[in-house]
């Protein structure tokens, strides 16, 4: 392996570790607490509306399947009703 490479490989090792202290400090601060719960509590009611928004789309759905399918039931019917009264003639 080149010097330069091992080099590199020193500074990123230790740019890890800096990181990592950093990110340990900073999550162990009242501040950063209070934002990631609210950011989480926002993350989570967010969830919760979505899902409340996607029963009513589905529900919406399943109404218009059931319209669609009781309607096309009525046409065949009548459809029916008039190919017999023409064999009838």
């Amino acid at each position: 392996m080149s010097k330069e490479m091992k080099h590199q490989n020193t500074w990123f090792f230790l740019g890890g570790i800096a990181a990592a202290v950093a990110g340990k400090l900073i999550l162990k601060s009242d501040t950063a607490r209070k934002v990631c719960v609210t950011t989480l509590a926002q993350g989570m009611k967010m969830q919760k509306e979505a899902k409340v928004g996607l029963q009513n789309i589905k529900e919406d759905a399943e109404d218009l399947c059931y319209e669609a399918r009781q309607e096309s039931e009525a046409k065949a019917e009548a459809d029916e009703a008039k190919e017999e009264q023409k064999n009838e003639i």
